[in-house]
């Protein structure tokens, strides 16, 4: 059994890990037909880096990318479906994995990296979440929302781009299964080898890049402490619920 620790503000919370392949955090690159699956391609690279400098969670730095097909989908808490162009809908299989995924204590990050108002990644998105949860409205995340306080305390969403101030997402039973960002934040985030960013930010500054890595972060240890003040459940049980789910 593997310890994963996991510092939640000036707190720090420890648990076990059921199995030794789960005790670094990865985050899966969604792929999918059509589009660019990977318009930044350094992007999840990047926040893994930041999350091992600013948190004490471990991570496996090098991005994976896995199909919604994938049995081994089950074994990632966090998954990050990004695009810059339109993208074929997905399958009823799919739709139903991804529905059961989210259901069960999975997260889904979706980040529209085309700098663009109504764009046709957008429009994609907004049909895959229709179909994903049609009784469920896609609604603005509200600045009182954990995510926005889950590590550092932020009043609005950021990202390489400002073309909306908030996050929009899908809530179940008072989770919050799926964000989605407008606002490019792996462009905010991507940082070549040499360590230089990739892209420049658009009508900001170097403040507007650290509130786009500051809402990553954010992001990612809401998605495995869940309502913070409340619960702390986080990645070994929430790798456990996924697993017994996937084994019926």
């Amino acid at each position: 059994m593997m310890g994963l620790t996991v510092t939640i503000g000036s707190l720090l919370f420890s648990q076990s890990v059921w199995a030794a392949d789960y005790s670094k955090l990865t985050i899966p690159v969604i792929k999918y037909r059509g589009g660019d699956y990977r318009p930044r391609p350094e992007a999840v690279r990047s926040l893994m880096a930041q999350l091992a400098r600013r948190t004490s969670i471990e991570v496996n730095r090098e991005p994976i990318e896995i199909k919604l097909t994938d049995p081994e989908l089950y074994r990632y808490p966090f998954i990050y479906l990004a695009g810059s162009a339109g993208f074929e809908p997905f399958s009823p299989p799919e739709l139903r994995t991804l529905r059961h995924y989210l259901g069960y204590g999975g997260f889904l990050l979706i980040d529209d990296n085309s700098s663009k108002i109504h764009s046709e990644f957008d429009a994609s998105v907004r049909n895959l979440i229709s179909k994903l949860f049609p009784k469920i409205p896609l609604q603005k995340i509200s600045r009182d929302h954990s995510i926005f306080r889950s590590f550092y305390l932020i009043n609005r969403a950021a990202g390489r781009v400002l073309l909306n101030p908030f996050l929009e997402g899908i809530s179940i039973k008072g989770r919050t299964v799926l964000a989605y960002s407008t606002n490019d934040l792996g462009g905010a985030w991507a940082k070549n080898k040499l360590g230089h960013w990739n892209y420049d930010i658009v009508a900001g500054s170097s403040t507007q890049r650290q509130a786009s890595i500051r809402l990553g972060v954010n992001i990612v240890m809401y998605s495995l402490t869940l309502d913070y003040k409340k619960d702390m459940v986080h990645l070994p049980i929430i790798l456990e619920r996924l697993r017994r789910y996937h084994s019926k």
